[in-house]
């Protein structure tokens, strides 16, 4: 009895390997997919949540009025980035002009200004302290000098004014003395403030008028400069120089150009350069390479007196 059939040994070790696998089974369900599954479940909810929290703010926002983009011009006008002392300069010289004064000197001191209760975020203002010596005739043009540099959207504060005076009239035929005075007031600016510099107010220049620099450079030798021929030297069509041999032969260097275009000549005078005749032809230094090439000049340099071949 103590010894089994081989069939029942097989069966017996069937039954234990299947109770092993459902063990086996029961432990990988409860202990890894059971919780993986109730976290996805908690995740999915999660994201449900957030999704409809999504929606909510997205109509919220498409709700509200659209804010537009405000440029710091208005703002930096009163209180700007830069010290911008060109447009005080340009108020002070309109002032002068309008109140028909004269101011003597002008000077720009520029430093902190310090605030005893500073409200949040203006810990960095600076002063533009600007002190003045004006001439003036009456207290009247005083008056409307200042007018006129309160005219400028700029915060401005007079801090002083202090005059000089040659003593009392006396008498009726004693000449009126214009007044002598020193004026002090004080701009402000934020020089903190740099991601807002390209919004600052500019000063209203003119466009350059294209002038020709007289002034030689290069030690004296400018570029195009004229070079005035001696007494032994003649000019032909080309710009090139001449001289007169021993035997008195002339002897001519000229380089020979052809031109497939219709052309002008001119005679240069004294003063002109290369720059300064493709400027009169042609409006700009564009013309100065057509020059040099229908005249085989090989510089810029071009001599008195001498013709040029200008292209049309």
């Amino acid at each position: 009895m103590s010894s089994l059939s081989r069939k029942q040994k097989e069966i017996g070790l069937i039954v234990v390997s299947s109770l092993f696998c459902l063990a086996m089974i029961a432990y990988s369900y409860f202990t890894f997919y059971s919780p993986k599954k109730e976290s996805l479940a908690v995740a999915e909810t999660t994201l449900t949540t957030d999704r409809q929290v999504l929606f909510a703010l997205e109509q919220q926002l498409a709700d509200q009025p659209e804010i537009p983009v405000v440029s710091s011009l208005e703002l930096q006008k009163k209180v700007p980035v830069d010290p911008l002392t060109e447009l005080v300069l340009l108020q002070i010289e309109k002032a002068e002009v309008v109140s028909q004064s004269l101011v003597q000197s002008v000077s720009f001191t520029e430093g902190p200004f310090v605030i005893e209760a500073p409200p949040e975020g203006v810990e960095t203002l600076q002063e533009l302290l600007v002190s003045l010596s004006i001439e003036t005739p009456t207290y009247s043009t005083l008056e409307s000098f200042i007018a006129e540099l309160e005219r400028l959207d700029r915060i401005l504060i007079i801090d002083s004014i202090q005059f000089s005076s040659s003593g009392e009239v006396t008498t009726v035929d004693q000449e009126d003395e214009k007044l002598q005075l020193t004026l002090t007031f004080s701009a402000f600016y934020r020089p903190d403030l740099t991601e807002l510099l390209e919004e600052g107010p500019k000063v209203d220049t003119p466009a350059p008028a294209d002038k020709v620099n007289p002034l030689p450079a290069n030690n004296g030798i400018d570029s195009g400069e004229v070079v005035v021929p001696s007494e032994k030297e003649t000019t032909n069509i080309d710009g090139q120089t001449a001289g007169n041999d021993a035997e008195g032969e002339t002897r001519s260097e000229s380089n020979s150009v052809t031109s497939n275009f219709e052309t002008q000549t001119y005679t240069v005078q004294p003063g002109d350069t290369l720059y300064s005749i493709s400027v009169k032809y042609y409006g700009d230094r564009s013309g100065e390479e057509l020059i040099k090439e229908a005249n085989g000049l090989k510089t810029d340099k071009v001599l008195a007196n001498s013709t040029l071949i200008i292209p049309k």
